[in-house]
C-alpha cells in the first residue's frame, strides 16, 4: 500500500528519537517517506539530544519516539515538550515494546497520536499510522487558514456521536432524524456491503478507569481496520464495551468479505490480549446492502455479545451463532428456583457448611438448564436470590458493608459479564455470610489466629510473587474479609506489611553487599527500576543512595 503526494505540495518533517541505530535504520528504508510526502531530516539517540534539536529547529511535524531510552527516556521526551509554549509541538508517535503499556497509557495522556509495536515494525502496520498523521496535520493546516481567513464554517456531525445516537435513537418515533442519521453514515461509509461489530473486552477496574485505556484500545482497533482497508467508524461507549460501523465495498463475495473480517478482526484481539493483557468477545451482525439498516445491524452485533454472559469470554460470535429458543422461562421455573433459595438462605443458618453447597449446586444446574441464553431473565432470577440473602442479613442485624467492601449488591452484580463469573460471585457471597455467622463472629479469637496463619505463610513466602488473593485462599476467608481484618489486627494494608518487609530485607542485604541490580528478583519484585522507586518511596533515598551512606559505595561497581 503506497501513498502518493499531497495535493498541497507541503514536505512534512519527521524525526527519529531512539537509542538503536538498527532501528533508526529500517525506518530509513522501510519506508518510502517521499510517497507520503514526508522526510526525515533529523535523528536523535536520547531524549536530551532531542529535546535540544526540536529547541533548534522548531520545524519537526512528526516525531518517531522511542519509549525506553537512556538519559530522558520518551515520557519524559513528550513530558518537556509539552511544557515549553514556545515549542512548536510535533505528532508524537510511540514506538515500544508489549511490556512498556504502563508508559504507552502515559504517553496517551501526554498527547501521544498512536504507538507502534517494535515486533509489529514493517511497511504494512507503520504505512497506517503515518497516513492518518498526515491527515491530521492537513487537518490541522486547514483549520488555521480559515481561522486566518475568517470565522470557522459549521462542522460536519462527529461519526462517533452519530454511532451514540443510533445505539439509543427510537426511529419509529424519530423518522426524519434516523434518515438524516444513516444518509451521513453513507457518506462516510457507503451503503455496500455494511456490517457492525460489537466488541466487550474485560479488564482490572483500575485499567477501566483510565482515559488513556480507552484511546488506545480506540486506536488499536483503528489502526488494523486501516491496515485492511475498511471504511470505518469506531465508537468506545467506554473502555469495555466498543461498536464498529465498516464496509467493505471492494469485495463482491459474501465468503470473501467474512474471512477479510474475521483475519482482521483476529488481530486486533490478539494485539489488543497480548499487549493489554485484556480478554476480548466479538459480535459480528450479517452483511447487508442500503442505507436503513445500521441501527438493525447495531442490535444484533449487541444481542450477539451478549452471549458471552453463557459461553465465556475470548470467542467471536456471527449470527448463526445465536442459539434460536421460543421457549421463555416458564413461572413454575422461576417460582421453583426461588423457593431453592430461600432454602440455601435457611441452610445457611445451620452449622453443616456442606448441606446449603449442595443446594446451592442444584440452584446452579437448574438454573443453567432452564434459563438458558435468556439473559435478561437470568439476572432477575440472579437478582430474586440477592434479596433473600438481603432479608437474612437484616434478620441477623447485619448490613452488606458490615460483611463486604460493597453496600449494594445489585450494583456489584452488574460488574459481572458472564453467568460463570456472577454465580462464582454469588457462592462467595453465600460462604462468607455462612463463615461470618458461624465462626468469625462466634469465636473471638478466630480472627486473631487467621492472622496469625496469615503472617507466619507472609514470613516464609514475602520473597517470592505474593498477593492478597493467595494468602486469603491460604487462611480459608474471602479476599475482601482478610483484607479488612488484617488491616484491623496488624494496624496496617496487606500490601504495606508485605512492602516493609522486603524493604527491610533488601537493607539487610544492601549491607551484605549485593548489587541493586541483582537485590530485587531475590524479593519479590521483577525488576531494579520498579524496586528502586518502591524503595525511595519506603525510605525517601535511593537504594544506591542508602548503600552509600553505609560507606558501601565506593568498594561497589555502578549498577542501575
Amino acid at each position: 500500500m503506497k501513498s502518493s503526494i499531497g495535493d498541497d505540495g507541503c514536505l512534512y518533517n519527521v524525526m527519529i528519537v531512539d537509542d538503536e541505530p538498527l532501528v533508526r535504520l529500517a525506518m530509513h528504508q522501510m519506508i518510502l517517506w517521499k510517497e507520503l510526502n514526508m522526510e526525515i531530516v533529523a535523528e536523535a539517540d536520547d531524549g536530551v539530544e532531542a529535546l535540544a534539536i526540536l529547541q533548534e529547529r522548531n520545524d519537526i511535524d512528526i516525531l518517531l519516539v522511542d519509549i525506553q531510552m537512556p538519559k530522558v527516556n520518551g515520557i519524559e521526551l513528550l513530558s518537556s515538550i509539552q511544557s515549553v509554549d514556545t515549542m512548536k509541538k510535533p505528532i508524537p508517535i510511540i514506538l515500544s515494546a508489549y511490556n512498556d503499556f504502563s508508559y504507552v497509557r502515559e504517553a496517551f495522556l501526554l498527547g501521544a497520536f498512536d504507538y507502534i509495536v517494535k515486533v509489529d515494525m514493517d511497511e504494512e502496520h507503520i504505512l497506517p499510522i503515518l497516513q492518518k498523521a498526515d491527515q491530521k496535520l492537513k487537518k490541522l493546516a486547514a483549520s488555521n487558514d480559515v481561522q486566518m481567513i475568517g470565522p470557522m464554517v459549521e462542522e460536519k456531525a462527529d461519526p462517533e456521536n452519530v454511532i451514540a445516537g443510533l445505539l439509543t435513537l427510537d426511529i419509529q418515533s424519530h423518522v426524519m432524524e434516523y434518515s438524516r442519521i444513516v444518509s451521513e453514515v453513507s457518506d462516510w461509509l457507503g451503503e455496500s456491503n455494511q456490517v457492525a461489530v460489537a466488541v466487550s473486552i474485560t479488564s482490572s477496574a483500575e485499567m477501566i478507569l483510565k482515559q488513556a485505556i480507552k484511546q488506545t484500545i480506540k486506536q488499536t482497533i483503528k489502526t488494523e481496520m486501516d491496515s485492511a482497508s475498511f471504511k470505518h467508524i469506531v465508537y468506545c461507549e467506554d473502555a469495555n464495551d466498543i461498536f464498529i460501523l465498516l464496509t467493505v465495498p471492494q469485495l463482491r463475495s459474501k465468503t470473501a468479505i467474512r474471512k477479510r473480517i474475521h483475519t482482521t478482526l483476529l488481530l486486533i484481539k490478539t494485539r489488543l490480549e497480548q499487549y493489554m493483557n485484556v480478554r476480548v468477545t466479538m459480535g459480528i451482525s450479517d452483511i447487508v446492502d442500503g442505507k436503513k439498516h445500521w441501527q438493525m445491524l447495531l442490535n444484533q452485533a449487541r444481542s450477539l455479545i451478549s452471549l458471552c454472559f453463557f459461553e465465556g469470554y475470548d470467542k467471536f460470535f456471527y449470527p448463526e451463532s445465536e442459539i434460536k429458543t421460543c421457549m421463555e422461562t416458564s413461572g413454575d421455573v422461576r417460582t421453583t428456583l426461588i423457593a431453592i433459595g430461600i432454602e440455601i438462605v435457611r441452610l445457611l443458618e445451620l452449622e453443616n457448611e456442606l448441606l446449603w453447597e449442595l443446594e446451592f449446586d442444584q440452584y446452579v444446574k437448574l438454573l443453567k438448564e432452564k434459563v438458558r441464553f435468556e439473559v435478561h431473565e437470568t439476572r432477575l432470577i440472579l437478582i430474586d436470590f440477592l434479596w433473600e440473602l438481603s432479608s437474612f442479613l437484616s434478620t441477623q442485624e447485619v448490613r452488606w458493608g458490615g460483611v463486604f467492601d460493597h453496600s449494594n449488591p445489585f450494583e456489584k452484580l452488574k460488574e459481572f459479564h458472564t453467568l460463570e463469573d456472577t454465580l462464582q460471585w454469588i457462592k462467595q457471597v453465600c460462604s462468607d455470610i455462612y463463615r461470618f455467622i458461624h465462626e468469625l463472629s462466634q469465636k473471638a479469637n478466630l480472627p486473631y489466629s487467621i492472622i496469625e496463619i496469615a503472617k507466619e505463610f507472609i514470613h516464609q513466602h514475602y520473597c517470592e510473587e505474593l498477593s492478597l488473593s493467595m494468602v486469603s485462599k491460604w487462611v480459608g476467608v474471602s479476599e475482601n474479609y482478610f483484607s479488612r481484618l488484617f488491616m484491623k489486627n496488624v494496624g496496617e494494608s496487606f500490601i504495606q506489611y508485605v512492602t516493609n518487609l522486603r524493604i527491610e530485607e533488601s537493607k539487610r542485604l544492601l549491607k551484605k553487599g549485593y548489587k541493586i541490580i541483582d537485590l530485587s528478583e531475590k524479593i519479590g519484585y521483577m525488576n531494579s527500576e520498579h524496586f528502586s522507586r518502591v524503595f525511595k518511596k519506603a525510605t525517601g533515598v535511593s537504594p544506591r543512595a542508602y548503600r552509600e551512606s553505609l560507606g558501601l559505595g565506593a568498594a561497589m561497581k555502578i549498577d542501575t
